[in-house]
């Protein structure tokens, strides 16, 4: 598993969620908020996945 801090761009998203959860905005808002906290959810772990290092290729013996 890895693990990793979480990016300014995730925090701020949720705060923005819930400013706007809280202020009981409309839910086309709050709809448009949890996609970005989705969208910087899912853009902190394709970082993180090309910045980790890469694993050495297994070593399979395959007979058939």
């Amino acid at each position: 598993m890895v693990i990793y801090p979480i990016p300014v761009e995730v925090t701020q998203a949720r705060i923005q969620l819930v400013v706007d959860q809280t202020a009981k905005a409309p839910p086309n808002t709050i709809n448009q908020d949890l996609q970005a906290v989705w969208h910087a959810k899912a853009a902190a772990v394709e970082a993180a996945l090309e910045s980790a290092p890469a694993e050495d290729a297994p070593h399979v013996d395959v007979k058939v």
